[in-house]
């Protein structure tokens, strides 16, 4: 071999070390890659290609584990770190094409540093599957009823079980755009704070349809100009930023599942915008994510909101103390509830959604959860008053399926669905554009529905109920 087949390069090291961090931690692996300082330390090429290895492994482990297996005999075993090892040469061949010598040698290598009896087996194996990687991704030997499915998942590195319900929730073409973009970078955008002045963008920022919303040509100089931390924006997708607009009105708002508050923040920006006076009330399940919302808006200068913590299944007990101060059930003339979900039209910028979810979650489990925190918000929603449904999923079963049940409930028959993209925001001049990209997504109902493609916003839907 040559030196540099031989040289385990240092991008290839560090990306095997940080797998087997977040193994150990069962942690989030851009947050392991984000803590790590030995990545500084990397030219950015090599930087790059360690980002690239960690996420993408584990975006497509359990596709990269079936590989292994056909490439395998039955009877062998690989031990947590050699797997990890062999995972990031299958994810050369499989997904950046990698030449096979390449890959193999440097496969071999993160393998005899895991254990020097595993050199062997690792290059037999390697040399297997350059040799069959084609014939998996497309299906080869698989049923012909099910081979075209069972391809799209191994390309995308997506479960074959959810690859099915994305297709059946989205229709082929908007499922094939799914599939394209799963291992692609997701855009970055931000939302401004309009109290440190809207034109302090920077060179090279753009701006979006709507106002507040921005795109900079080099989201990481952004980042490190120190916007987020003074709290001059938050990052946020630029769909989820359509949502949070869309439910911002006047008066009284219930904000249900704030978060760390990013929803809460944009709300605040574009009610200065309009103009409008609100009053603020968010709940989330967790009470240090209610101290960290609320210490977000005092640091940006904005209205400060009131906070409850708890499970917004039983609003009742969640919201006590501020029923306490009137003596009464607390109505609002918005909800928004943003629902626990799948998360699934955020896969892109969390790898280890698909492998992590299992089909009871999307069809039975958190459909039943969302349906009991929307008739609980429901009941707090003031007459004409309106309630926001929203998810960052692009399963039918916890969008329109979760609406419809509700629709048909008692409760329900008491509201009728409205387009999002008529919400009362975009009747004012300066939120006008905004509409037209919401409409682009409605479906024909008006409920919001976008879903991830290359270069395009991750998946959210929302669907907005007026209460008679």
């Amino acid at each position: 071999m040559s030196d540099h087949a031989t040289t385990l390069s240092p991008a290839r090291r560090l990306a095997l070390d940080i797998l087997l961090d977040v193994g150990r931690r069962d942690a989030f692996a851009r947050d392991v890659l984000n803590a790590n300082t030995s990545l500084k330390n990397l030219d950015e090429r090599d930087a790059g290609l360690t980002r690239r290895l960690v996420l993408g492994v584990t975006a497509t482990s359990g596709c990269l584990d079936d590989f292994l297996q056909q490439c395998s005999d039955p009877k062998t075993r690989f031990s947590p770190r050699v797997r990890c090892a062999l995972r990031i040469a299958l994810f050369e061949l499989l997904y950046l094409d990698a030449p096979a010598n390449v890959a193999v040698s440097q496969g071999v290598e993160l393998a005899r540093s895991q254990s020097r009896g595993a050199a062997g087996l690792a290059n037999a194996v390697l040399h297997r599957a350059a040799s069959n990687r084609s014939s998996f991704r497309e299906a080869e030997g698989v049923d012909p009823v099910h081979a075209r499915i069972v391809s799209l998942a191994r390309t995308s590195g997506t479960p074959v079980w959810l690859a099915r319900i994305i297709e059946d929730s989205l229709g082929q073409d908007a499922a094939r755009d799914v599939f394209a973009s799963e291992l692609t970078p997701a855009p970055v955008t931000f939302h401004l704070n309009p109290l440190t002045g809207d034109c302090a963008q920077g060179d090279g920022v753009g701006k979006g349809s709507l106002p507040g919303c921005i795109e900079p040509v080099d989201s990481a100089a952004y980042i490190r100009s120190g916007a987020l931390g003074a709290y001059k924006a938050v990052a946020s997708d630029a769909s989820a930023q359509l949502i949070a607009t869309s439910a911002t009105r006047p008066g009284s708002c219930l904000e249900i599942g704030s978060g760390r508050g990013t929803k809460t923040f944009i709300m605040a920006c574009q009610a200065y915008r309009a103009g409008w006076n609100r009053d603020h009330v968010a709940v989330d399940l967790y009470q240090e994510k209610c101290h960290m919302n609320a210490a977000r808006l005092i640091d940006a200068g904005l209205p400060p909101a009131r906070f409850a913590h708890g499970d917004a299944r039983d609003l009742d007990a969640v919201l006590n103390e501020i029923d306490g101060e009137t003596g009464a059930h607390v109505m609002f003339d918005t909800v928004l509830l943003d629902a626990p979900c799948s998360g699934t039209g955020t896969m892109r910028r969390h790898p280890e959604i698909p492998w992590r979810l299992a089909k009871q979650d999307i069809v039975r489990e958190l459909p039943a959860l969302q349906f009991d925190l929307l008739c609980a918000a429901a009941s707090r929603v003031a007459s004409a008053g309106e309630l926001y449904y929203a998810t960052c999923s692009i399963i039918y079963d916890e969008n329109m399926a979760v609406v419809q049940r509700f629709l048909f409930s008692p409760l329900g028959s008491q509201f009728t669905l409205a387009p999002v993209s008529s919400s009362d925001i975009f009747d004012l001049p300066a939120f006008a554009q905004a509409s037209t990209t919401i409409r682009d997504s409605e479906n024909e109902i008006g409920c919001y529905a976008s879903h991830p493609a290359p270069g395009k916003p991750d998946g959210h839907f929302c669907a907005r109920l007026v209460r008679a």
